[in-house]
């Protein structure tokens, strides 16, 4: 539905109707009553969806307000401010039924395309002085946030009064009615990151003690604010630039370390591998973080696997330190438990004295300072202790040998039943038949 506009005559009569309108807004004589009636028309008949958006458009409004706001003969030319301010005049006749009955109607559905009043809304102000004033920091624009975003919030933005007046009457919480990060981004024309580095700056405050807990606030509503020199503390030293540095800044705090050294270590990798490679005591710290890290981090946890799987001399210590802790936990269940299993699978209780030489070896195997061969020595010689406490005891002697032979049939059992159902008269040759024959 493209339109020319040289005159009045080429408009069509969605566009003669919202000119009328228009012209009631401005012209001498227009009165409020008569501008009214024909929002009612053009709302009621859906005109406004009707008319072109634009000289040479085909497309109509999809917006109420961006209809409002358009230049005529498209639009009314009109600020929605001043809009929603008509729409406060009774029309005269309102006394009549049918008359208050279409005002009505008109009203909500205006209220209804137009949304919320942004100056009631107190998400959408909020918003707006948050956008406008986000570089400034403070625990002005903290505040903002803290009081009307809750992550993950599902609800859009829209805010109604009267039904989140009678929602907290109901429930009791004044939390109603805040919006998600995403949404109060959008609303403030700022990114949902930057909201939550203002979010979390005031829930570190919070707990803390230096500001109430989200809980506590309501959208719209101020409270006592702590010193502006006190924000730089839960903001500044977090949020300066990313999420990279506040999760340092958040370590450096635990630990009770520099912050701004971290930064700058964070900052130089060359420095820091230098040092690493320089020093024993870099590299071990450097470790040990590695290690603290790994708890968290399942991508790093991968990576090292495969550096490791990698290398032929790191698997070889890998394997080396293994068998060192598979030693040293064996001869800590001896020295502890009392109880040890012998070499035919049995378990067997060894006395005070054997167990008293255990915990001695045991000392040595835990030794941080012990060397492989050592470790070895001290596995070898509990051992030993077992068979020369079998050895010392005929009954325990018997029933170790009785063990060991149960074992061997046990196993030759399992090889036999194995081949039990292989045809072997069919494919016996000389050499397995002489080979059965000297096992018969």
């Amino acid at each position: 539905m493209t339109v020319r506009i040289d005159s009045n005559n080429y408009l069509t009569d969605e566009q003669q109707q919202v000119y009328q309108l228009r012209e009631s807004l401005e012209r001498n004589g227009g009165t409020p009553v008569g501008f009214l009636e024909l929002l009612a028309a053009v709302v009621t008949d859906g005109t406004w969806q009707k008319v072109p958006s634009g000289v040479n458009q085909d497309e109509p409004f999809t917006d109420f307000a961006e209809f409002i706001e358009a230049k005529p003969p498209f639009g009314l030319g009109a600020k929605t401010e001043n809009v929603r301010i008509l729409l406060q005049i009774r029309h005269p006749h309102e006394g009549v039924a049918r008359i208050r009955e279409q005002m009505d109607t008109m009203r909500a559905e205006v209220e209804r395309l137009l949304g919320a009043d942004p100056e009631e809304d107190p998400v959408a102000r909020d918003a707006r002085h948050f956008g406008a004033y986000a570089r400034s920091g403070g625990w002005t624009f903290g505040l903002m946030v803290a009081r009307s975003v809750r992550p993950g919030a599902s609800t859009g933005g829209h805010w109604d009064k009267q039904d989140h007046s009678d929602r907290n009457e109901r429930n009791g919480q004044d939390d109603q009615g805040k919006v998600s990060a995403n949404r109060f981004a959008v609303l403030a024309g700022t990114s949902a990151p930057r909201v939550m580095r203002f979010y979390r700056a005031w829930e570190r405050a919070a707990t803390a003690g230096a500001v109430p807990g989200f809980d506590q606030l309501v959208p719209g509503r101020d409270i006592e604010l702590p010193a502006a020199d006190l924000w730089g503390e839960y903001f500044t030293r977090f949020e300066q630039s990313t999420d990279r540095r506040e999760s340092i800044a958040q370590q450096a705090e635990a630990a009770g370390t520099s912050y701004t050294e971290a930064v700058k270590v964070a900052h130089n990798p060359a420095a820091l591998r230098t040092a690493i490679l320089g020093d024993a005591k870099t590299a071990d710290a450097a470790r040990k973080a590695l290690v603290d890290r790994m708890e968290d981090d399942a991508d790093l946890r991968a990576n090292l696997a495969r550096t490791v799987a990698s290398d032929p001399e790191l698997k070889k210590v890998v394997a080396n330190e293994n068998r060192r802790a598979e030693r040293t936990e064996y001869v800590r269940h001896v020295a502890e438990d009392g109880k040890a299993k012998t070499a035919a699978g049995r378990v067997v209780e060894l006395p005070e004295e054997v167990k008293a030489k255990a915990v001695e070896h045991l000392a040595v195997a835990q030794d941080p300072q012990a060397t492989p061969e050592a470790v070895a020595e001290a596995y070898e010689g509990v051992q030993r202790l077992i068979e020369a406490t079998i050895e010392a005891d005929p009954k325990s002697q018997a029933e170790e040998q009785r063990a060991r032979v149960r074992k061997v049939l046990m196993s030759t059992f399992k090889g036999i039943a194995s081949v039990s159902e292989v045809p072997l008269a069919d494919i016996a040759d000389e050499e397995m038949i002489r080979e059965v024959s000297e096992l018969q």
